[in-house]
């Protein structure tokens, strides 16, 4: 976003596909959200192909260099290309929910939608910059929610992700709603299904 309508700022992707790289070396999912470099390109930018190319070598920098040191090193690169494609593709990441699980989902996946409807309504009042981050919100939420139902290899762990753009939703109607009472209840309610899940989870950990 740093990147909007500023010039010469093709190396504030290389940083983010840096950034992104390193992730993925921590969780391979993270990798997926490397299409966000190209999305921001096309939303905030013009489509300069130089700054696509730049974000891709970006993605790549950390891992060239992580290949080339077991290279140099002398290490198994079968090895090391297996884990990744298993990681990313093969890993049986199955998660069953209880019923607790599922129903904090609805209940904030309730909440959640009113907040986004709100905000829907009132974008197009939005100064551009700040649509334009909205709109770059909306795209990583939805690349987080397909790769989870795309790929078996990616589990509930991504939902730790996948909870920044809703955290932006709920701000704004929090901040912009006309009713304060609807708000805090919503607010309260969020904050004990958070409660209970922790609680449940220690107890079931018992």
């Amino acid at each position: 976003m740093k990147s909007y309508r500023a010039q010469d700022t093709a190396f504030s992707f290389f940083d983010a596909g840096i950034m992104i790289s390193i992730g993925s070396l921590f969780y391979a999912g993270f990798i997926w959200l490397g299409l966000l470099l190209v999305i921001g390109i096309a939303i905030l930018r013009t489509g300069n192909i130089k700054e696509v190319l730049i974000s891709i070598f970006g993605l790549a920098t950390p891992l060239f260099i992580l290949y080339g040191f077991y290279y140099v090193a002398g290490k198994d690169m079968n090895y090391l290309l297996d884990a990744a494609t298993y990681n990313l593709f093969t890993k049986d990441a199955d998660f069953s929910f209880t019923g607790l699980n599922i129903a904090v989902f609805i209940i904030s996946g309730i909440i959640i939608l009113i907040s986004v409807m709100q905000l829907l309504s009132a974008i197009n009042s939005k100064k551009i910059r700040s649509r334009k981050t909205f709109v770059l919100l909306f795209w990583t939420l939805f690349i987080i929610v397909a790769v989870y139902f795309i790929f078996k290899s990616v589990s509930v762990e991504i939902f730790w992700l996948a909870a920044i753009p809703p955290t932006y939703f709920l701000s704004h109607y929090f901040v912009f709603s006309r009713s304060k009472l609807l708000p805090d209840i919503m607010l309260t309610v969020l904050f004990i299904l958070s409660v209970v899940v922790q609680i449940s989870s220690l107890i079931q950990q018992r």
